[in-house]
């Protein structure tokens, strides 16, 4: 999949700009205009709409396994979720956020546990970000899945964060950045945050995009410690995430009946088919590739086989299906549409 955004171009159109006008180290990574109050207040209302809920990159992986891989190979299958939380004691705008790692309740992915505090800087014209790990992580995990621990989480060290993340409005989507707050955090240009690190005593470097519009997250993050890159692709392109609805299916095959609940970014179900055969049900929303040129937006129910992935069975439907079934080779499928998730169960 090409992962490309409005963004990244800018940022580099910017970029070079700045060096042939020789402009001050300020300048912003997206369109540079100024937003007043009302706009600022129109983006944080927009992250305040679109960030929290949850999020899968497998429609991004599915792509890459099946039709092209990218040459350093596919992206992580990460599940992320974000919610609003009540913490006063942090901030009046504030998410948390964490990755389960193959899977709504696989693994959470060690150091992706973060506390967000969101708010104005109007004298800048762009919306804040920072955004640090809880102190004592174990004791926060899905978060928000527990308002009783709200009150209680803090920020490990909020005097340390040394980095803004900012955010602005480009088109139909709003984009953040990192912001190095003074110039000599921005030695490798606007969009980027540098440092020396007093625990490793060596230099720190941070470069990040984030693109959010109502249905998709498209994330670039790298960092290097000492000019070795410790999180992110060598090839410097994004993980993107679309945003995953409930889903219940109900199951019948040569072995039951059971209730499995899911979610429409690719929620596969073990099942066995006629003469004990094993297969795998596959819930996918996702871009496929169209009739005709590009991708089009679908809802699909394959039923594969668990190895080769060649697929047996297929029900295709629109996006926001309500219900989606399959019946074939012994197997009897129906996914419904749900209100909202159940509580994470990560292991």
């Amino acid at each position: 999949m090409q992962t490309f955004s409005i963004g990244r171009t800018v940022r580099l159109v910017l970029a070079l700009w700045a060096l042939a006008t020789t402009a001050a180290s300020s300048v912003w990574a997206a369109p540079n205009v100024h937003h007043d109050r009302r706009e600022l207040e129109m983006v944080l209302a927009d992250l305040i709409a679109w960030l929290p809920g949850e999020w899968n990159s497998f429609p991004q992986v599915y792509y890459e396994r099946t039709v092209t891989m990218p040459p350093e190979g596919e992206h992580e299958n990460w599940h992320r979720t974000f919610a609003r939380i009540d913490a006063s004691q942090i901030g009046d705008v504030v998410f948390y956020g964490q990755i389960n790692v193959d899977g709504r309740n696989g693994t959470i992915l060690g150091g992706s546990q973060v506390l967000y505090k969101a708010w104005i800087d109007e004298a800048r014209g762009v919306v804040v970000i920072n955004g640090q790990s809880p102190a004592d992580p174990e004791r926060f995990e899905n978060l928000q899945d527990k308002p009783d621990l709200w009150s209680k989480v803090k920020m490990r060290d909020a005097t340390a964060v040394r980095c803004d993340f900012i955010w602005r409005r480009d088109g139909d989507h709003i984009v953040g950045v990192l912001d190095g707050r003074v110039p000599e955090r921005q030695k490798y240009g606007p969009g980027t945050c540098t440092y020396i690190s007093e625990r490793a005593d060596a230099e720190f470097f941070a470069d990040a995009e984030w693109v959010l519009t109502p249905e998709h997250l498209w994330l670039y993050d790298i960092n290097t410690m000492g000019g070795r890159i410790f999180q992110g692709r060598d090839d410097k392109t994004h993980i993107r995430l679309s945003r995953a609805r409930p889903y219940t299916c109900r199951i019948h095959d040569e072995d039951a009946t059971r209730v499995r609940d899911g979610h429409d970014r690719g929620f596969a179900m073990p099942v066995k088919a006629g003469g004990g055969q094993k297969l795998e049900a596959l819930l996918l929303r996702a871009d496929y590739p169209a009739q005709g040129p590009g991708l089009t937006d679908r809802m699909r129910l394959m039923l594969s086989e668990p190895t080769s992935k060649q697929i047996v069975a297929m029900t295709d439907a629109t996006p926001l299906a309500k219900t989606v079934a399959l019946k074939a080779n012994g197997v009897d499928v129906r996914c419904t549409l749900q209100k909202k998730f159940g509580p994470l169960l990560s292991r």
